[in-house]
């Protein structure tokens, strides 16, 4: 009888290649940490989805989501149930009400 060898599945293919674009998801916090999710196998749609569900979800724990590809950010959603920190609210003042 003959016997039958297989090849191992990992040969033969592009090992760490992937064919299709990958979109990462930076999740910036309130104190500015990031964390990064990927997604391979979504569309621009399904990201922004993925994206405003999460900032829901966190219930104010992120400011804002950077939607990047390999060449860079694409698009950021702010999160509008964060409200803007002090600092932010010093810098833009209106100094004419008060003369």
């Amino acid at each position: 009888m003959f016997q039958v060898r297989r090849r191992p599945t990992w040969q033969g293919r592009r090992i760490g290649m992937n064919d299709r674009p990958t979109i990462t998801l930076h999740y910036v916090q309130k104190n500015g940490r990031r964390e990064r999710t990927k997604l391979t196998h979504h569309t621009m749609c399904e990201a922004r989805q993925v994206a405003k569900a999460l900032l829901h979800a966190g219930n104010g724990l992120y400011s804002e989501v950077d939607i990047c590809s390999a060449d860079g950010t694409i698009e950021t959603i702010q999160n509008p149930a964060v409200a803007p920190s002090w600092d932010d609210l010093k810098g833009t003042q209106n100094h004419l009400a008060h003369k």
